[in-house]
């Protein structure tokens, strides 16, 4: 299988595949590939041949149709008939709304939780927070664990903020498939330095503070705050492989 991976041309040298529970074969090849175009290590243009990506995942060419489509529906890749499929370059200010939208969604979310009275939904959460911090003081701290705790966090915040309408547009924001691509991964494009792990942690332990004693405006900043170094951080990676131009009247609006 290795001779096979290093033979292929670019850009398929960035998708060694790894094992991921759960998933089934398109959808690992789906956030493989959907992750190798949002970095840049897969450029906008490249040809995705079919029979390629099956040899190297060791499957048939069905799963691997699956997983072109569901990137077709997320814009990472235009197929045509007789021409075949070719990655999409990624458009920056995209992803740049992704984070803005979710910012704006979970401000909401902390404000409503700080402001109950009820404190018990409030502390059911703090346990997810305890993960967090159990994750973190691993000696060998696993990425995918840290973005996977803080997911549960913003989820557990989610439904802790008791609001049908902010539950349900959580659960259907747009281009949702891309943004698992950017986490679900085991080299995240966040969080990969010891530093940064423990900034994003104490302002998880703040804004819990803030919410503890009914600060919405504190836990708002916080949120905002949490929502804008990530992005800055995710823009940054995502950036090193190619320069491009950022609206940056969306990056002021985090």
């Amino acid at each position: 299988m290795s001779a096979l991976f290093d033979a292929l041309p670019p850009p398929y040298q960035a998708l060694r595949p790894v094992r991921l529970k759960a998933l089934t074969p398109a959808e690992q090849i789906a956030q493989h590939l959907g992750r190798a175009i949002l970095s840049g290590d897969c450029p906008g243009g490249s040809r995705i041949v079919e029979q390629d990506v099956a040899d190297q995942f060791s499957v048939s060419r069905g799963p691997v149709r699956d997983a072109l489509r569901e990137l077709q529906k997320q814009g990472l890749v235009d197929i045509t008939p007789r021409r075949g499929t070719f990655a999409v370059g990624v458009v920056f200010d995209d992803v740049i709304d992704m984070f803005n939208i979710r910012g704006v969604l979970l401000s909401l979310v902390v404000r409503y939780v700080a402001l109950q009275t009820d404190r018990t939904p409030l502390e059911r959460v703090e346990l997810r927070l305890k993960e967090l911090q159990q994750v973190q003081a691993a000696e060998q701290p696993s990425l995918v664990d840290f973005v996977k705790a803080i997911g549960r966090i913003a989820t557990g915040l989610v439904q802790a903020c008791d609001s049908r309408q902010v539950a349900l547009t959580y659960r259907n924001l747009p281009h949702d498939t891309i943004w698992q691509m950017l986490w679900v991964t085991p080299a995240p494009l966040d969080y990969t330095s010891h530093e940064r792990r423990e900034a994003a942690l104490h302002d998880y332990e703040h804004m819990f503070a803030c919410m503890r004693r009914q600060d919405a405006d504190g836990a708002e900043r916080t949120m905002r705050k949490i929502i804008t170094d990530s992005c800055q951080e995710v823009m940054g990676r995502m950036a090193l492989a190619r320069s491009a131009q950022v609206d940056t009247t969306r990056l002021k609006a985090l």
